[in-house]
């Protein structure tokens, strides 16, 4: 059975979203609303993992969920159904969405509440990011949505991870005068986030499970000098250890590589802050465990109409839409 997940950054989706869930009306609002239905109505996942989803408030009366399933019936989507997991104390939810005929999705969180090295995703991790010999306490801000996931005609089952990892752009005034120890600051947060990520896809994997992590990780290979000062990515942490190869989580993406305009391939496009310049660059990415099979060799895409020939019959529409593209993997399971 084919099943295409997707991950996908869509930008300030709430911004399209009235304070109780309905669809704005706006000129601007209609526009990207129609674009994200486009684009979503192209690539027709079977599950979508979504970044930047639309808020949810703790009086309740604003919902990710109800806002989702408005959008699903303003679009006319197979994805009818939405999910959330653990709500953040902030804005930009992270959800799913899927076809509820093909698919039975629900909350899955791991973890045990008495550990350190292993917490659920609304507690907090304890993790040694600076190598002094004593452990920092990290929190989530947006904790990352686990769900089990099992198709319906085949009875088969997969774990899924979506994560938003922290960023590590630097925008208050104050903080750009500490660029150096904020810079620091924000990738060691990011590697203790993705170790936590890491700590679970263990779990799952030691119990047997198919494990996909998916969603925007804010970082990919080469990104920055803090990068090569630590000596990985935070996305090569959640990939795994080369000493447990049977363990490791697989990129179908391939090896990107450097090129005058940024990362090749790449996910999302954004304005050097000192240049101006439009700067490639690959920090979303769909990561699956070995035994989870993949539908053949073009199996994985990242939608990006200036490398894809598939995506460029709809740029517009992916450009409207979001600064992020969608990526898919296909699955045969």
């Amino acid at each position: 059975m084919g099943v295409r997940v997707c991950s996908y950054n869509i930008e300030w989706f709430n911004h399209l979203f009235n304070t109780d869930n309905s669809l704005k009306s706006g000129t601007q609002e209609q526009k990207r609303l129609k674009a994200v239905k486009n684009v979503l109505t192209r690539i027709d996942p079977d599950f979508l993992g979504i970044v930047e989803a639309p808020n949810s408030s703790a009086d309740g009366t604003q919902s990710t969920v109800v806002k989702l399933e408005n959008f699903a019936r303003f679009a006319g989507l197979r994805i009818s159904k939405a999910l959330v997991g653990i709500i953040s104390g902030g804005t930009q939810e992270i959800a799913a969405m899927y076809d509820p005929a093909k698919l039975t999705v629900t909350h899955a969180p791991g973890g045990r509440a008495s550990s350190k090295g292993n917490p659920p995703f609304d507690a907090v991790f304890y993790y040694d990011t600076d190598n002094d010999g004593i452990d920092e306490v990290y929190k989530h801000y947006r904790p990352p949505l686990e769900a089990r996931v099992k198709v319906v005609p085949t009875g088969a089952e997969f774990y899924v991870i979506i994560a938003h990892a922290k960023s590590k752009g630097i925008f208050d005034s104050m903080d750009m005068m500490h660029w150096q120890r904020e810079s620091t600051r924000s990738r060691l947060k990011l590697y203790a986030e993705c170790r936590w990520i890491r700590r679970r896809v263990d779990e799952w994997l030691d119990k047997g499970r198919h494990v996909t992590v998916m969603g925007d990780f804010n970082d990919g290979p080469g990104m920055d000098y803090y990068e090569a000062r630590y000596g990985r990515s935070a996305v090569e942490i959640v990939m795994g250890d080369i000493f447990e190869p049977d363990k490791i989580l697989r990129n179908y993406c391939g090896m990107p590589e450097w090129t005058a305009r940024g990362w090749k391939p790449a996910s999302a496009r954004f304005k050097e802050r000192m240049t101006g310049d439009n700067v490639n660059v690959l920090i979303d990415h769909i990561l699956a465990s070995p035994g989870l099979p993949v539908a053949g060799a073009a199996a994985h895409k990242i939608w990006n109409p200036y490398e894809d020939d598939d995506a460029r019959a709809f740029k517009g529409d992916l450009l409207d839409a979001s600064d992020h593209f969608p990526i898919t993997l296909d699955l045969d399971i």
